[in-house]
């Protein structure tokens, strides 16, 4: 049996999905806004009329190598065209039943990459598995870097990527009950960069978090970032750095022009963080710093929260954040030295704050559970490192076979035993008929 298309009647027109060969819809490259250069992302507001071809690979926002390749192979968005002006676009994997009014549970991805890498409908995040158990999935690509978070006075805005990602859940509450899917039920989920945009866009100002989504699992999450980048006024000194290597107005800047001005931002980086380019607090929609923590405490009282942290999560960064990164190479001393700094990484950026998040959700009558995923490739050497929680829950056959954090003896069959696990764990909890834990273990 081969795959073949079938159309989907949406309320913003018609579109043609693929139908798998294993009962399951994939529909990809949906626009859900527009937007000219350095605007903010306005819906669609005419129904097309023709139907659109949704069955081949989505555009992508234009995009630098991922510094990540080295656990994540690659590179990932190989077959995607890169296009500034198609890239607001999101994927429908889902039960091919797609009757309307279904009232399945409807799971959002936003991806990771720093802000600067990265797409929705990359083959190592299509959500099949998920699909299979009737799921209805949503992978949401949005602008990254320079195209996204970099403010320039009187041209460009600084939140725009997180304005996308906002705009794509009001489409998905609008459209997805096409698909089979609740918008009463939405689970947002993002990894690394994707979930500090969930945590943003529960501070927003006018999201109407209850309104949008209803569950939160965030895989780690750099939460020590967000208010440091306020208090060490990130985006400002960014824009300060990026107007000294202009030559000429950046809306008249070609895409590659714009990229290598990216480039030299992040070869001379302002701060050592792990997100150079991320949401800037006190630019709209987010509030400042200060107020934060008030409406991050409004939004968890009535969202149930999952998250949680890999055990190495810090390695891919310990050698970019440390001074010392030059002596890793030095028998003994240099692992030594990589293994201090991968502790610390982890920790502080990732594993303590997502313990205080657990901790100020529950002060506050929220529900919220915590893990640890432990699990590492025996022949990747690179332990339990960022990302590498990922491919136990999402990917097409064969998308992280190349991933260098994968490798190993056993790997297929623990990807199997521990992969349907988690995704059991993610089921029960979108479905709300998860139990409650304080913490939870994967090994």
């Amino acid at each position: 049996m081969t795959n073949s298309s079938i159309p989907v009647s949406l309320p913003t027109g018609p579109i043609l999905a693929l139908a798998l060969e294993d009962d399951i819809l994939h529909a990809r490259g949906i626009p859900y806004a527009s937007a000219p250069r350095f605007t903010p992302p306005q819906p669609i507001s005419e129904r097309w009329t023709s139907e659109r071809d949704c069955t081949a690979p989505a555009p992508i926002c234009p995009q630098l190598p991922s510094r990540l390749e080295s656990v994540m192979g690659g590179p990932l968005t190989a077959g995607h065209e890169q296009s500034e002006e198609s890239c607001l676009n999101l994927s429908v994997t889902a039960p091919r039943d797609t009757q309307p009014n279904k009232n399945r549970p409807v799971l959002v991805w936003f991806h990771g990459g720093a802000y600067i890498s990265g797409a929705g409908d990359l083959a190592c995040y299509q959500p099949l598995e998920l699909a299979r158990q009737g799921i209805v999935c949503v992978t949401v690509s949005y602008r990254l870097g320079v195209f996204g978070y970099l403010g320039f006075e009187g041209i460009a805005p600084r939140n725009l990527g997180l304005l996308d990602q906002r705009e794509a859940l009001r489409w998905i509450q609008s459209n997805i009950a096409a698909f089979g899917g609740d918008p009463r039920n939405v689970t947002v989920t993002g990894q690394s960069a994707g979930a500090d945009a969930i945590i943003c866009l529960m501070a927003a100002e006018g999201s109407g978090v209850k309104d949008l989504f209803s569950r939160a699992i965030l895989l780690s999450p750099p939460l020590r970032e967000i208010k440091e980048r306020a208090v060490q006024r990130t985006a400002e000194l960014l824009s300060t750095k990026a107007e000294e290597f202009l030559t000429k107005d950046p809306r008249e800047m070609s895409v590659a022009e714009l990229l290598e001005l990216q480039k030299k931002l992040l070869m001379n980086p302002v701060r050592k963080q792990v997100m150079l380019f991320a949401p800037a607090p006190g630019e709209d929609p987010l509030p400042a710093v200060e107020d934060f923590d008030r409406r991050i405490a409004d939004a968890v009282a009535d969202v149930p929260i999952l998250i949680g942290w890999t055990a190495h999560d810090g390695r891919p960064f310990s050698g970019m954040m440390d001074p010392l990164a030059g002596l890793y190479s030095l028998p003994l001393l240099g692992s030594v030295l990589e293994s201090v700094q991968t502790w610390y990484v982890t920790r502080s950026y990732f594993a303590w704050p997502s313990r205080a998040f657990h901790d100020s959700a529950r002060k506050v009558g929220g529900r919220s559970t915590t893990y640890e995923f432990s699990w590492s490739g025996s022949g990747s050497g690179l332990g339990s490192c960022h990302c590498v929680d990922i491919p136990f829950v999402l990917g097409a056959r064969g998308a992280w076979a190349g991933a260098p954090m994968m490798r190993g003896s056993g790997t297929e069959g623990d990807v199997e035993r521990l992969g349907g696990e988690i995704r059991g764990l993610w089921v029960g909890f979108m479905r709300g008929d998860w139990v409650e834990r304080e913490h939870l273990r994967f090994v």
